[in-house]
C-alpha cells in the first residue's frame, strides 16, 4: 500500500491537521497513515482525536481497522462494537465483525453478524460465501458435541428394563441388581411376577419358569427341551 500514498500526500494531511485539526482530517490522516503501513503512528493520530471527538464513528472506524491491520484482534473487535452501538447499520463495521469472528472461529457470532450484513448489502457474494461457510461449520461442531454426550454415556445404561421380573432373571444369571423405584412401586401394590408360581420360593431352572401358566399360553411358550423330541 505504501506505493499507493505519496509522502507528499501525507505532508499536506499533516500539515492541514495540525493547523486546523476537525474530526474528518482526523480519520483522513489517520486511514492515510494505516494504508502507508505506518500503524503506530496511525493509531496514534486516531486515539487523539478520540479524546476530542469521543463519539466520532468515522474515527473508530479507522482505529478499528488499524487494530485489526497490527493483528490487535480483541481490541479491533472491542472498537467496531463500540461503532455498531453507535451505528447499528454501518456496514464497515459488520463486514469487519463477521470477518473477525470467522477467522477466529467464532462461527455463531460470525453468521449473525454476516446475516446482519447480508440483509443490510445482499449483493456481496464473497460475504454470502463465508456467511454459509460458517453457517455449515455451526452444524459440524454441534455434531460433535452431540457425538461427545454419546460418548460419554456409561456403558449398558437402561439395557435392560428396569422391572421386578427382569431383576429376578438377572439375578438368575448371577448378575446382581439394585432396587429401583420402578421396583418399590411394583412391591407396593403394582402388576408384577407373583411369587406363588414357584412354590416354596426355589428359582426356577431356566427362564421359562418366571413366566405363569396363563403367560406360557398367551405367549406359546414351551420348553426348549421340547422342540428337540
Amino acid at each position: 500500500m505504501a506505493d499507493k500514498i505519496s509522502d507528499q500526500e501525507l505532508e499536506n494531511i499533516e500539515s492541514e491537521w495540525v493547523s486546523n485539526p476537525t474530526q474528518i482530517l482526523c480519520a483522513r490522516f489517520s486511514d492515510l497513515l494505516r494504508q502507508a503501513g505506518r500503524l503506530d503512528e496511525s493509531r496514534e493520530i486516531a486515539s487523539a482525536g478520540l479524546v476530542s471527538w469521543k463519539n466520532s464513528v468515522s474515527i473508530k472506524v479507522v482505529l478499528g481497522k488499524c487494530y485489526r491491520d497490527s493483528g490487535l484482534l480483541e481490541k479491533a473487535i472491542e472498537t467496531f462494537d463500540d461503532v455498531h452501538s453507535l451505528q447499528p447499520q454501518n456496514l464497515v463495521a459488520l463486514r469487519n465483525l463477521a470477518e473477525i469472528h470467522f477467522q477466529k472461529g467464532n462461527w455463531i457470532k460470525a453468521v449473525n453478524y454476516y446475516e446482519e450484513y447480508l440483509f443490510e448489502h445482499p449483493g456481496d457474494e464473497e460475504a454470502r460465501d463465508k456467511f454459509e461457510e460458517a453457517r455449515s461449520k455451526i452444524g459440524s461442531s454441534a455434531q460433535i458435541l452431540d457425538n461427545i454426550d454419546k460418548d460419554e454415556t456409561e456403558p449398558g445404561d437402561d439395557i435392560f428394563p428396569k422391572t421386578d421380573r427382569m431383576n429376578k432373571v438377572l439375578e438368575s444369571q448371577g448378575i446382581s441388581t439394585e432396587p429401583t423405584a420402578e421396583s418399590d412401586d411394583q412391591e407396593s401394590g403394582g402388576n408384577h411376577f407373583e411369587e406363588d408360581s414357584q412354590p416354596g420360593g426355589t428359582p426356577p431352572g431356566n427362564l421359562i419358569g418366571f413366566f405363569t401358566e396363563e403367560e406360557k399360553q398367551n405367549l406359546h411358550l414351551k420348553p426348549y427341551d421340547e422342540d428337540l423330541e
